[in-house]
């Protein structure tokens, strides 16, 4: 990332923020290993994650085919 490819030369993080148009507080996550450049975190926990036995379960006995319960 140009993050790192910056910092190495001595640029100090306000300036690689100021150059990249990103706050200094990212820069810095960006730098220490806190958070990965394009990788954003979910806000909110995945409704469908409860359910991921239970569909796992069905996927394997009954294959990718869709039952059709009213026919």
């Amino acid at each position: 990332m140009e993050v790192h490819a910056q910092k190495e030369p001595g640029w100090s993080i306000t300036a690689i923020a100021n150059h990249l148009g990103r706050d200094r507080k990212t820069i810095r996550s960006y730098l220490t290993g806190e958070r990965t450049p394009g990788v954003r975190a979910r806000s909110t926990p995945d409704p469908l994650e409860s359910f991921v036995p239970y569909l796992t379960q069905r996927l394997q006995r009954h294959g990718a085919q869709p039952e059709r319960p009213f026919d």
